[in-house]
C-alpha cells in the first residue's frame, strides 16, 4: 500500500486525543525507516508536534538520515545485533561502520537519555559475554538505557511437512 504523507497522517491523526490523554504517540519502524526520513518529516509537520514520536532503526544508515529528524522526535529504539563487526556483519550480512559512527555522533548531538539500545543474545551468533561487551562500550559513550533479551528462533520451516498438509 502507497499512502501520501497527509494519508498517514490522517489515518494516525484519529487516535490523537488518546496521544494527548496518554503522553503517547506514533512510532516508526521498519524495515528501516530512517531510508524513508523526508517522508517522516512530512507526516510530522502536518500537526503531530504535540505527540510523542518514536524512531526504531538499526542505526545503520548516513547520518544525514536521523539527523534531519533529530528537531522532531523523543525517543530512539536502536536494534543494535552486537557491535563486535564480526558478529554483526555474520548476523547481518553488513559491516557495522555506519551504526559505530552514528551512535557515536549520537551521542554528541542529542540526549543519550533519549535512546534505548536494544541488544539480543543472539543463539547461534554472539554470546552473553558479547552482550557485555557491547553494553560496556554503549555505557563508554554515556548510554544508559538499554533492552537486553534473548531472541526466541523456535519457529522452524518444514517443507516436507507443509507439502503433506498441501
Amino acid at each position: 500500500m502507497y499512502l501520501r504523507p497527509d494519508e498517514v497522517f490522517n489515518r494516525v491523526a484519529i487516535d490523537e486525543l488518546y496521544y494527548l490523554a496518554t503522553g503517547g504517540g506514533i512510532t516508526f519502524g521498519g524495515g528501516e525507516p530512517l531510508l524513508y526520513s523526508d517522508f517522516i518529516i512530512d507526516v510530522l509537520t502536518l500537526g503531530a508536534d504535540k505527540w510523542n514520536i518514536t524512531i526504531e532503526t538499526s542505526l545503520n544508515i548516513p547520518f544525514k538520515q536521523i539527523s534531519i529528524l533529530l528537531p522532531y522526535i523523543n525517543e530512539i529504539i536502536v536494534d543494535i545485533k552486537d557491535l563486535n563487526p564480526r558478529i554483526y556483519e555474520s548476523y547481518t550480512q553488513y559491516n557495522n561502520n555506519a551504526l559505530l559512527k552514528n551512535l557515536k555522533l549520537l551521542a554528541t548531538n542529542w540526549s543519550v537519555n533519549n535512546v534505548l539500545l536494544r541488544i539480543p543474545l543472539i543463539k547461534g551468533y554472539n554470546t552473553s559475554r558479547d552482550v557485555e561487551n557491547s553494553k560496556k562500550f554503549l555505557t563508554s559513550l554515556g548510554y544508559s538505557k538499554f533492552d537486553i533479551f534473548e531472541y526466541k528462533t523456535g519457529f522452524r520451516y518444514d517443507r516436507k511437512r507443509e507439502m503433506r498438509n498441501a
